[in-house]
């Protein structure tokens, strides 16, 4: 008797080792540049956007994401509101995310925008940024055109990831 229990043990303390091995890994990154000079500050869109439902929902908290044709797609998505030239909006918080199974580490921003024609302040996300890892010394992020800006960020990043 005591022999299964302690095999049932050794088999649930396994299967949780294994299920947390597979579980993203996150990091805040509002602090690290380039993205502290976002944070909670008035932004404008310089390019009319799309606010849709979010085909991941993850996390649940921003069920909403921003969709500028340089993710899913504005076409595969399920619309909310046309987000026209010059809305404000705010970054609240980016994270890093980093899938444990993949590899691959994505940064997500976070942020609301008023939709004027719903009288309602909208949570979203939206992912912007290029890590590049393979054949570098040094990994690094680069940060391409995103609705906000005028240009994209010449700079390289040297951001650590989960």
């Amino acid at each position: 008797m005591k022999l299964n229990h302690r095999n049932n043990f050794i088999l649930l303390f396994l299967s949780i080792i294994s299920f947390n091995s597979c579980l993203p890994k996150y990091s805040d990154v509002s602090s690290e540049k380039p993205f502290s000079d976002l944070i909670n500050r008035k932004l404008v869109t310089k390019t009319p956007v799309v606010l849709a439902k979010n085909p991941t929902s993850n996390p649940k908290k921003y069920p909403n994401i921003i969709e500028d044709n340089t993710g899913y797609g504005i076409e595969n998505v399920e619309k909310i509101a046309e987000i026209p030239i010059g809305t404000e909006f705010r970054i609240t918080s980016v994270r890093f995310y980093t899938g444990r199974v993949s590899g691959t580490t994505s940064a997500y921003i976070f942020g609301k925008v008023y939709v004027k024609e719903h009288k309602k302040e909208y949570p979203f996300e939206y992912t912007w940024g290029d890590y590049y890892v393979i054949y570098e010394d040094k990994p690094y992020w680069k940060f391409p055109l995103a609705f906000w800006l005028d240009q994209a960020l010449e700079e390289k990043y040297f951001i650590k990831v989960p």
